[in-house]
């Protein structure tokens, strides 16, 4: 999407594209520190070290920074992911591809992720949609993955659980992870997929008859005592 006010990102040359991305860097930086709502026009200007009719030359208005900001941080994930995926033989292996690209990209735009996470709400609607029907896609990506796997047993409502289960966990790292400490990126996302991949993998998992914690079996129910039998 192009502003209605400003230039046209499309046709923007290079010069024009680094000056957008620097714009909404300090943009999602300030909008995931101080919140979007709470962030003048004046703030982005001076975080820039640009003139405010500056900003309004790249942007119309606050609302398109924003979209830009979440539209954009969602188009990396999906961008070239099918493809990749398509490269990689086994499902254990492109799980491990997803989470690390994942974790991957919100290590290196972790402001933009946080301002996609908490602020995207604040998007008109026509604009909020479009961000959601991305990110639609790109669960639709990734449950088709997790369907493959043995876990699944070829169940919706599992792959959905699944997916939702994985989301969970590499999405809200920015609550507590900071990037710049001891863990590393590849650190984390080794731990995530060993977690993740343990939990598929348990046999309780895979069979047919599941059993709860306290021995009642989820499929058929409590143990029924034989007539006759006190």
């Amino acid at each position: 999407m192009s502003p209605k006010k400003g230039i046209n990102f499309n046709k923007a040359d290079t010069k024009q594209i680094k000056r957008i991305n620097a714009i909404a860097k300090v943009s999602a930086q300030l909008f995931a520190d101080k919140g979007y709502l709470e962030t003048s026009m004046d703030d982005i200007a001076a975080a820039a070290k640009v003139t405010k009719g500056g900003i309004y030359h790249y942007f119309g208005s606050k609302t398109d920074i924003l979209y830009f900001i979440c539209s954009t941080y969602v188009d990396l994930d999906l961008e070239n992911l099918e493809y990749s995926l398509s490269t990689i033989e086994t499902t254990a292996e492109k799980i491990k591809f997803i989470i690390f690209r994942h974790i991957g990209h919100y290590a290196t735009h972790v402001y933009a992720a946080k301002t996609l996470l908490n602020e995207a709400y604040n998007l008109p609607l026509k604009y909020f949609k479009e961000v959601k029907a991305r990110e639609k896609r790109y669960f639709g990506i990734v449950s088709g993955v997790l369907s493959q796997s043995h876990a699944a047993r070829g169940r919706k409502d599992i792959v959905t659980a699944m997916a939702f289960s994985l989301f969970a966990m590499v999405n809200w790292i920015y609550s507590w992870y900071n990037p710049k400490g001891s863990m590393k990126p590849e650190e984390l996302s080794q731990l995530v997929y060993d977690i993740f991949m343990g939990g598929i993998n348990n046999p309780v998992l895979t069979t047919k008859n599941i059993v709860s914690a306290d021995g009642i079996s989820l499929k058929t129910g409590p143990r029924k005592e034989a007539k006759g039998r006190r």
